[in-house]
């Protein structure tokens, strides 16, 4: 259309965006040039749709000069932007070009469209529907369309925060003292780092993962400042850095993260190998997940906070098994044979659980058997041999991370190669478990810490009966319901513990921890605890002060 004349103007106002000034007195009738790109009196209005283009060229041109496109600070369209419908989880590609460059959302209807420029699709769907605020997903910048200038208003600040949101160092250091809640754009309450997480279609061995990750204090502060890793190109890395922080997100417009992107990234990483549409073993997944970060952080050079974090030592003894004839035996003591030695690192330590009954007891009930962590454990006193394909082995702790990663072997092949499950429950202590016997002794010293607290629980729930490796749990051959696998993790601010399954929360006391049917398992070591504590101690005795302080004003 064209503008609007003014009382006494006439023919000198073109269309819309082209401004022609009056000649001045001494101007000698001559019209003035309409001002460039870069000029001090340009705004941004300074051009009409049909000249697009060429103005973008003038943009980029003063760009590399070092001149700029004047933001603007009002728009009149920012009342048509829609929070409830924003997701910024997804990837990052064109709904119509299935680019991932110069890629910009629609904050009216939360699409994704390519480009700005005349003729792109985001140009058009501005025109089409009526939508004209769009956001760079690449640097959180705010531009009408197709008037093409930036639009600077500080009520958009929560908008790119959760497009990409940012902590400083003090904040994410009072993340485990100071219990926060917050409340979705819907009016749902929900805790920043207790949220939960989309199942993309048979992910739940990734959600489980993240969630149990979560938890160990280390790691999750490295990640939510993304200037420790900044050099680090490594998309599978960022991307996890990315997750961490919108979980952690206080002002987040919803109480659930999506993991679109870094399961893309993961899927690449791994060569397909991890796809959304087949289970995986959450024990395979986070032995090969933590490895592939130690690597994208450069552990090939040295350490990373993967190495700080979970590695430990462990000697490895072994030699030849051989089977010994009666005379043999009585000719010649087995102990007198020498065992390799080597010391290795390791991230997880893998706990054999005993064979299940095969039958069911005097009424007739399947025996569900017990055992304590402990008894499990000695697969590390060094004592007790393995055989191992025709290799004896036994186990010796050396040296122990500040979070031990613990993980109980349930599921094994059958001779029908279909994967069974070992019900048997594991009990275990929420607090103290001590592994000091499980040391080597020339490794301890009085100020060796060897007791840890449980921080995490991953626990599956069902049975699998499958070669297809889908969970049902049966009753008389008819599939009731399908088995779970189920984050419980510690909310170390309220001394909390909470399950987790995909986007279901609900609070649960620590018996209930215990007497699940434990799979994977994280400790965190009893002297990073206390420390939190004082801290926690000193922090509320600061509040308190200041709050009497305040009274006495």
């Amino acid at each position: 259309g064209r503008s609007r004349l003014m009382p006494g103007e006439s023919d000198n106002v073109a269309p819309v965006g082209i401004k022609r000034e009056r000649p001045d007195d001494d101007a000698e009738g001559e019209a003035k040039a309409p001002p460039r790109v870069g000029d001090e009196d340009y705004d941004v209005d300074d051009f009409d749709e049909e000249n697009l283009d060429n103005v973008l060229d003038q943009a980029e041109q003063a760009a590399k000069k070092g001149g700029r496109m004047a933001p603007q600070r009002f728009c009149p369209y920012l009342d048509s932007i829609n929070r409830h419908i924003l997701d910024f989880d997804f990837e990052k590609v064109c709904c119509v070009s299935n680019s991932h460059l110069n890629v910009y959302a629609c904050l009216v209807c939360g699409k994704y469209f390519q480009g700005r420029a005349r003729a792109s699709p985001a140009y058009f769907h501005s025109l089409e529907h009526n939508h004209h605020v769009f956001m760079k997903l690449d640097t959180g910048k705010v531009y009408c369309i197709p008037d093409n200038y930036e639009v600077l208003d500080s009520s958009l600040a929560d908008i790119k925060h959760n497009l990409d949101p940012t902590y400083n160092p003090e904040y994410v250091s009072k993340l485990d003292m100071e219990v926060k809640y917050s409340r979705g754009i819907d009016g749902t309450e929900f805790i920043p780092g207790t949220v939960g997480l989309n199942n993309l279609k048979n992910t739940a061995y990734l959600n489980v993962i993240i969630q149990a990750l979560t938890c160990v204090s280390d790691l999750r502060d490295y990640f939510l400042l993304p200037s420790n890793y900044a050099g680090c190109k490594n998309l599978l890395v960022q991307r996890f850095g990315e997750l961490l922080r919108k979980i952690w997100n206080p002002s987040a417009f919803k109480g659930q993260v999506s993991p679109h992107e870094l399961f893309q990234a993961i899927s690449v990483e791994s060569n397909r190998k991890y796809r959304p549409d087949i289970h995986a073993d959450p024990s395979e997944f986070l032995n090969w997940f933590l490895n592939s970060l130690h690597r994208g952080l450069g552990g090939s050079k040295g350490p990373t906070i993967i190495s700080r974090v979970f590695q430990g030592k462990v000697r490895i003894e072994s030699r030849r098994a051989k089977i010994k004839k009666a005379e043999d035996a009585k000719s010649r003591n087995p102990e007198e044979e020498e065992w390799d030695s080597d010391v290795k690192p390791f991230l997880h330590l893998t706990l054999d659980l005993p064979p299940t009954p095969l039958y069911a007891d005097s009424s007739e009930r399947n025996i569900i058997p017990q055992v304590p962590l402990l008894t499990i454990l000695h697969k590390f006193d060094g004592s007790e041999e393995q055989n191992i394909r025709g290799m004896l082995k036994r186990y010796r702790l050396k040296a122990l991370p500040p979070y031990i990663i613990i993980t109980i072997r349930r599921f094994n092949m059958n001779t029908q190669f279909q994967v069974e499950k070992n019900p048997t429950i594991v009990s275990f202590p929420i607090k103290n478990l001590d592994l000091r016997e499980f040391l080597d002794p020339e490794d301890v010293t009085d100020d060796t810490t060897t007791r840890y607290d449980l921080v995490s629980n991953i626990c599956h729930e069902g049975l699998v009966t499958k070669a297809t490796g889908t969970n049902e749990v049966h009753d008389k051959g008819i599939a009731i319901k399908e088995g779970v696998f189920r984050a419980q993790i510690l909310n170390k601010a309220q001394e909390q513990w909470f399950q987790i399954d995909d986007l279901h929360i609900q609070e649960i006391l620590p018996q209930v921890v215990s007497i699940s049917e434990a799979y994977i398992q994280i400790y965190e070591r009893s002297d990073l605890t206390a420390k939190r504590a004082e801290a926690k101690a000193r922090s509320g005795l600061a509040q308190a002060v200041k709050e009497e302080s305040t009274m006495d004003v």
